[in-house]
């Protein structure tokens, strides 16, 4: 039976090729996602683990419980660390955001790996960076950048460029760049390093350090050094050893990636799950089509046991060759990811592919796992066929639909409405988790329900085809028709990747209109000023008062965010400007008045207030970083989703928060003022803050729309995977099905029927297949979207989008496609042999 298997393998080496193929674009998408992140993980590994390399101990600020950066140490902590026993030197680090700009006055970096402004380090032992070319900074408007910045901005030493900070631009001279380790940059991070003075006036406090790091003597261990320094600390500050800072800074940069890892994993899933529909209607054709080889096999002394073997044996080999090959593929995909995301300004640092033993074996694992267990069905229907089905000349195919399926189904898709019922209606704490649980649920349900639906579905979308088609059209009808389980597994594939297109371009539309309509709604402000770059650049608060001072302006009101701890829980906080921030925006105030944010004083969302039971005038103690503060309620509001859950005064935030930039600046414009006239005034004042975009209420629309259609658009690009091997599999389907009905279509090539009408009857089949899995799919993706959106209510997700023209878009592409899968089968079936066809058994 083994050398039996082995050689029907080799016999029919496309067909084991075409189902491989189905898993291994899954798992090439799953290794390639490992192999990146890995590949990720040891730049950011080597990149920590080289900046700590001479450092054995460092000191730094304690992270605040809740929220907001550690706090600066004073400078005169220095000569208390440097006199301790056993330290042989010390050095000072001030560190914070800064970024440079490019000579096209658009920010360098800052889509990905940090952007970061620090002080150079005298100490070559301490320093990671070394000179390249030039000299270290030694006075005001002095910088070094790291290689792979110059190179990026066209600069070298004695060039000129501004450097926008946590506050008004720069502008610096270039003295020096320097290498990293012996990279041009620290893992595709950009470095601005200034004198230890002008980095604390610029990104740090004055008078005050980030980081102190220190060298022991030698025969002083890292833990002796560290303890005697920590002897000496003030409570706000901590010591820690090299060692320990390395595993550290490690393990909070796999913990950022782990979310990117998921992401991409999920997508690798989705392909590999559609991949096993394809796997499993394969070797359900197979048995079909070899039911009197295998009857022969038991008749002539075969048991179940050996004939289940070797269909599994088959499957085994499809999943060690998708495994393989798989792996291979995957390292071209992890560079092909990593370009992707580039093009969607998501800039990642890679050095060196990685492929791990993890990879190896997981990508195996999926790959023979996934193979076996989609062909495990069809296996066992194999080893029950009888002997006496060797007399027959075709096997019959059930049509008959199990009660068990049909019950197991309704209770499955009944189970995934109740979650979705309980994450609308009901109290749970993650109303969209819960939605989303239930939407899996029920797409598992509709699939089990697939061949029930599918008899009627296609009869219904192949109505129309016997008039249009004639007999073409009848006959692929009847196919779609004829076994019902193979129609709706091959559609189920296409449904799933159609189902989620459809629900996320119907969140995405939703949330676009949402953001529209809360800007229309809730903003009465003509203009947004935001900062052009990510990170915490903010905005200087003397442009507001600039753009205050201009006669074609009316209100101007500027935010800033900071995280706290409210009542024991991490919390964001929104400041405003009482005087002027009603002006510009409704928040919907129900009690007190936003007025009366001065001194200790906060207003709360309604929903907070009433599960909290607070109320106007009491005390809601909120966590700073400097300490706990109690802030009485001065006001109480409905719309959280406009400026966030708590909202303070910008006196009590300046009291307890040492950020002074603005995050956001409305402004109106004058009465009688056009709006191009007050654009253009506004942007005279802004060209002085080279990092301030300013965007009309239109022009913000825009561009919130334009972020949420970038992100739509990679996750069209990733689930994109999972609709070519759904229409992989249809062409797979129809090329076995066709092999499977040879003598048929031989007795109607007999009887009349040309190859342009075989190759028509076998091209509407599959566009049929393909409407179903379509139609399923977008219905079952209306419906989940319309049911996101009212779990996300809270969240400002108010208004339901479905937009029309593109999910007919997807419909009609789908159709297309569907012919285009049928080509190649459509043209075996159509040059087949009539005699050969006949004669075959």
């Amino acid at each position: 039976m083994l050398r039996t298997a082995i050689k029907t393998l080799l016999a029919r080496k496309l067909r084991l090729l075409t189902t491989s193929l189905a898993v291994l674009l899954g798992v090439a998408f799953m290794s390639g996602t490992l192999v990146l992140t890995d590949t990720i993980g040891k730049t950011f590994d080597q990149l920590f683990a080289d900046v700590y390399r001479d450092t054995d101990t460092i000191v730094r600020g304690v992270e605040p419980e809740f929220g907001g950066d550690r706090p600066e140490l004073d400078a005169a902590l220095l000569d208390v660390v440097s006199r301790t026993d056993g330290v042989a030197t010390s050095a000072s680090w001030v560190s914070g955001f800064a970024q440079l700009l490019g000579k096209d006055g658009e920010p360098i970096g800052g889509d990905g790996p940090p952007t970061v402004g620090a002080s150079w380090i005298g100490d070559g032992e301490l320093n990671p960076f070394e000179l390249h070319e030039g000299r270290a900074p030694q006075g005001a408007g002095e910088v070094v950048l790291d290689k792979g910045t110059a190179d990026e901005a066209g600069l070298a030493p004695g060039a000129t460029a501004t450097v926008p900070t946590r506050g008004e631009p720069r502008a610096v001279t270039v003295v020096g760049t320097a290498k990293f380790a012996g990279a041009d940059s620290p893992g595709g991070a950009t470095f601005i390093m200034f004198t230890t003075e002008q980095a604390q006036q610029l990104v740090g406090e004055p008078g005050k350090f980030s980081e102190i790091m220190v060298t022991a003597e030698d025969g002083v261990s890292q833990e002796t050094v560290r303890a005697a320094i920590a002897a000496n600390l003030p409570a706000e500050a901590e010591a820690l050893t090299g060692e320990a800072i390395t595993a550290e800074e490690q393990s909070d940069i796999r913990s950022e990636l782990s979310f990117f890892n998921i992401f991409l994993l999920t997508f690798a899933g989705i392909a590999i799950f559609v991949g096993s529909f394809i796997i499993y209607n394969t070797f359900s054709i197979i048995v079909a089509q070899r039911t009197r080889e295998m009857a022969l096999m038991r008749a002539i002394g075969a048991s179940r046991r050996q004939v289940l073997g070797s269909v599994l044996l088959e499957a085994l080999v499809v999943g060690v060759i998708a495994g393989v090959a798989g792996l291979a593929a995957g390292i071209g995909v992890a560079g092909g990811l990593k370009a992707m995301l580039s093009a969607f300004g998501i800039d990642l640092p890679a050095g060196d592919m990685v492929i791990s033993a993890r990879t190896v074996v997981v990508s195996m694992l999926v790959g023979v796992l996934v193979s076996i267990a989609s062909a495990v069905l069809p296996a066992r229907r194999s080893s029950k066929i009888p002997p006496v089905a060797a007399m027959r000349d075709s096997a019959v195919e059930p049509r008959g639909q199990s009660r068990w399926r049909v019950l197991a189904g309704l209770l499955v898709t009944a189970g995934g409405g109740g979650l979705l019922g309980y994450g609308l209606v009901g109290d749970a704490d993650q109303p969209a988790a819960m939605v989303g649980l239930g939407a899996a649920v029920v797409f598992v349900g509709v699939t089990v329900l697939g061949p029930v639906i599918a008899r009627p579905v296609s009869r219904l979308i192949g109505a129309p085809l016997p008039r249009v088609r004639g007999m073409a059209g009848t006959l692929a009808r009847e196919n779609a028709m004829r076994n019902p389980k193979r129609t709706a597994s091959t559609a189920a594939a296409l449904m799933i990747g159609v189902g989620l297109v459809g629900f996320i371009t119907i969140a995405a539309s939703s949330t676009k209109a949402s953001v529209n309509a809360s800007v229309d709604r809730d903003f009465n402000g003509d203009f947004v000023i935001q900062t052009k770059s990510f990170g915490d650049a903010g905005l200087s608060p003397r442009m507001s008062k600039d753009i205050a001072a201009l006669p074609e302006v009316g209100e101007v009101s500027a935010t800033r965010w900071i995280g706290v701890g409210v009542d024991g829980s991490e919390a964001s906080l929104t400041a405003v400007d009482p005087t002027t921030f009603g002006q510009v925006a409704d928040v919907g105030v129900t009690q007190g008045s936003l007025t009366e944010l001065a001194g200790e004083t906060i207003a709360v969302v309604d929903t907070v207030a009433e599960e909290q039971g607070w109320g106007l005038g009491d005390a809601v103690p909120v966590q700073f970083s400097s300490g706990e503060q109690p802030l009485r309620i001065a006001a109480i509001f409905t719309k959280g989703d406009v400026m966030g859950r708590f909202l303070v005064g910008m006196q009590t935030f300046e009291e307890n928060s040492d950020d002074r930039v603005d995050s956001l600046v409305f402004v109106t414009k004058a009465p009688g003022v056009t709006e191009a006239t007050a654009q253009a005034a506004i942007e005279r004042v802004t060209t002085a803050y080279p990092n301030a975009e300013t965007q009309s209420r239109s022009e913000y629309k825009e561009s919130v729309a334009g972020e949420i259609d970038s992100m739509l658009n990679l996750i069209y690009v990733l689930l994109a995977l999972a609709v070519v091997i759904a229409l992989l599999g249809i062409t797979n389907t129809l090329a076995l099905s066709v092999v499977e009905r040879t003598r048929e279509l031989g007795l109607l090539r007999a009887v009349g029927m040309t190859r342009r009408q075989l190759r028509s009857t076998v091209r509407w089949e599959s566009v049929i297949v393909a409407l179903l899995g379509t139609g399923l799919g977008l219905t079952v993706g209306l419906f989940f979207g319309w049911a996101m959106v009212q779990a996300l209510a809270d969240e400002g997700i108010t208004e339901l989008d479905v937009p029309v023209t593109r999910l007919a878009i997807v419909t009609l592409v789908a159709a297309l496609a569907g012919v285009l899968a049928a080509v190649l089968p459509a043209r075996r079936a159509a040059r087949l042999d009539v005699l050969k066809a006949i004669a075959t058994t």
